[in-house]
């Protein structure tokens, strides 16, 4: 008799066999995220091997799935028969091996919180846990060591500090505005960047551009992206219902994480935006943050957009004018330091990535 009568195997995200995973997921009421970049399957290889109560699965059943995306183990299911089977055990071991080989050193997992005690069990460490989600990750110290390396930077002398959590995408007058606007509001104010590279402009493009146009600010700390600053745009949403509130629940989880682990250790009591005139899920995450950061101590400041010209500066409004080509009303729309990287060579492809894409 087979001691082990499953078999792994990698699933195919095109064709049937996507489908196939896709039906598996909505039958556990989850759904398939499609940022998903690999995906592993668990078959029966062997019918005569398992128990009596699962002799209703066929050999090459699939029985338990999960998937990755970056440093995030998602889309996972295991049918209820085989729960106690270490079926979760071997999901989980085998996304880490992989990650870990690729050089990610903190792995995340996003599950329901009723759910974050299995994941605890194989030693995951819980970073914080809301009504409708729980995330977790692989490092046991981890958020609590990038707080600390935050805090070696600051200056001693200051006991209160602002900040800024930035994309920019790319760095506009209505960035400028903003930090110019607060470094005059707080004795000290820190920029949070948005690490996640699912924007047009590179990360590492982003935060030179930030640094370059804070350049001047004697009173303004740079200090690294990390996994702790939640975009919409990574935020797992398979284990969700249907109708669930996504933007809200995602920013419940960002602000809860922000305002517990990060500004509370670092002493930040004030979080400086902008008005949102034309994104509603960033104006719902405002208003979200005036109900949620004060529970932290954390004033929530909100600064008028600047406008130009009768219009409020937004990014997408200059990935618009790159989008077509006009040159001379980006300049008055961005400082010196973005507009000379956008008519250098480093821009280019990040311009023709733009007229690919449909605005």
């Amino acid at each position: 008799m087979n001691e082990y009568p499953f078999e792994l195997r990698k699933i195919s995200l095109k064709g049937k066999s996507r489908q196939q995973l896709v039906t598996f997921l909505e039958s556990f009421h989850l759904n398939f995220d499609d940022d998903v970049q690999e995906a592993i399957g668990i078959f029966i290889s062997d019918q005569n091997s398992i128990t009596e109560s699962s002799q209703q699965f066929g050999e090459n059943d699939l029985i338990a799935c999960g998937g990755c995306s970056g440093h995030v183990i998602k889309c996972i299911a295991v049918r209820e028969e085989f729960q106690n089977t270490g079926l979760l055990s071997k999901i989980i071991s085998y996304f880490y091996s992989r990650m870990k080989k690729s050089g990610i050193q903190n792995i995340l997992i996003y599950t329901k919180p009723e759910q974050s005690e299995k994941f605890i069990n194989l030693g995951f460490n819980a970073i914080v846990k809301t009504e409708n989600v729980a995330l977790l990750e692989s490092e046991s110290d981890g958020i609590s060591r990038y707080v600390e390396k935050i805090r070696e930077r600051l200056p001693a002398e200051i006991n209160e500090f602002g900040c800024i959590v930035m994309n920019a995408n790319p760095f506009t007058n209505g960035h400028q505005y903003l930090v110019d606007t607060a470094s005059r509001q707080c004795r000290h104010l820190l920029i949070f960047p948005v690490k996640e590279d699912r924007s047009v402009f590179p990360y590492e493009v982003r935060l030179q551009l930030i640094k370059e146009n804070i350049r001047p600010y004697e009173n303004i700390s740079l200090l690294d992206g990390s996994d702790y600053i939640i975009s919409a745009a990574s935020f797992p949403t398979y284990f969700l219902k249907e109708n669930s509130d996504i933007s809200r629940i995602q920013a419940e989880l960002d602000l809860t994480l922000f305002g517990s682990r990060i500004a509370a250790p670092l002493r930040i009591t004030q979080r400086f935006v902008g008005t949102e005139p034309y994104d509603l899920m960033t104006a719902d995450y405002n208003a979200q943050m005036k109900k949620i950061l004060p529970m932290y101590g954390v004033q929530p400041i909100i600064i008028p957009r600047l406008e130009i010209e009768g219009k409020a500066v937004s990014a997408s409004q200059i990935r618009k004018m790159l989008y077509e080509n006009d040159f001379s009303l980006i300049e008055k729309f961005v400082p010196p330091a973005t507009y000379h990287f956008l008519i250098s060579d480093e821009a280019i492809p990040i311009i023709q990535k733009i007229k690919q894409k449909k605005l």
